[in-house]
């Protein structure tokens, strides 16, 4: 068995191993190509230096690779030991704070090598859903808020108040680059501005929701200074609405299950229900 950098040959095969992995874990895989080749064309990654892959008899069998945003895919069945080994060793070259990783509860492999190396649960991630039906009532704005959808030049403006409201409360939170976080989020195929609304009060930007179009929040950011006036919940009747006149079925989000912010309360009042959970762990470098 070999252990070597990945390359765009391996493509393919990174992203069977990927999909197999979800089945084997969650009875069911989400990840299509794109989600794969979106991360590998960001700006600050490195294809070839930032991941890697062990093959055996001319099959990938194991994966690992780390982002600018300083998480960790693992993916390794087999070799998992050398290939984590190298993640860490390249992310303290790159000078890396720490390094996180999205963890099932049925996922025993990957929890047996995060454990040997010392990762510590961080918190729960939560996964909810909400059928969509056309009984949520219309949203009620916030005096002097006004909403319009995403153009290309808010990029900074978006990012600036997503990195504000996540800094706010988790101290281990890493902000992209902005070109890798605009390559990132509308490099997406399920991209669509027309379900990104920025909620604006005199001319500032005080909060967000990012859909994407197959009916998924993405992200929701209300400013620290507007928070308690409803516009979190506005944004997301506000979503509701367009998902249901396009047809789409049921919207779907994660959410930290430690965020302070009054955001798990507030998708339970709406109707949303869990179905899903996993752990952050993270490492400190």
């Amino acid at each position: 068995m070999e252990v070597r950098a990945a390359g765009w040959d391996d493509f393919d095969a990174v992203v069977d191993l990927l999909a197999a992995r979800e089945r084997a874990v969650h009875g069911i895989a989400d990840l299509r190509p794109e989600h794969v080749r979106v991360d590998w064309e960001l700006p600050s990654f490195s294809v070839g230096a930032d991941h890697w892959v062990a093959v055996e008899d001319g099959r990938v069998v194991g994966y690992a690779a780390i982002s600018p945003s300083q998480e960790l895919t693992h993916a390794a069945p087999i070799a998992g030991d050398e290939l984590l080994q190298r993640a860490l060793a390249r992310a303290r070259e790159l000078d890396f704070e720490r390094l996180r990783v999205f963890v099932s509860p049925d996922d025993i492999a990957l929890i047996d090598v995060v454990d040997t190396y010392g990762f510590a649960r961080e918190t729960e991630i939560v996964r909810m859903w909400k059928r969509l039906d056309g009984g949520s009532p219309a949203p009620t704005w916030p005096a002097g808020v006004h909403v319009r959808t995403y153009e290309a030049g808010d990029a900074a403006a978006v990012k600036a108040l997503l990195d504000h409201a996540y800094a706010g409360w988790d101290d281990a939170y890493a902000p992209q680059p902005l070109d890798d976080w605009v390559r990132w989020m509308t490099g997406d195929y399920d991209f669509d501005p027309a379900v990104w609304w920025l909620a604006e009060e005199d001319g500032e930007l005080v909060g967000c929701v990012l859909n994407w179009r197959s009916g998924w929040v993405k992200d929701i950011a209300v400013r620290t200074s507007h928070r308690g006036r409803g516009l979190g919940k506005a944004l997301l009747l506000h979503s509701f609405s367009e998902f249901h006149r396009r047809n789409v079925s049921r919207i779907g989000l994660k959410v930290d299950a430690a965020n302070p912010t009054g955001a798990p309360q507030l998708y339970e009042g709406l109707g949303f229900v869990a179905d899903r959970r996993e752990e952050i762990r993270t490492l400190w470098l």
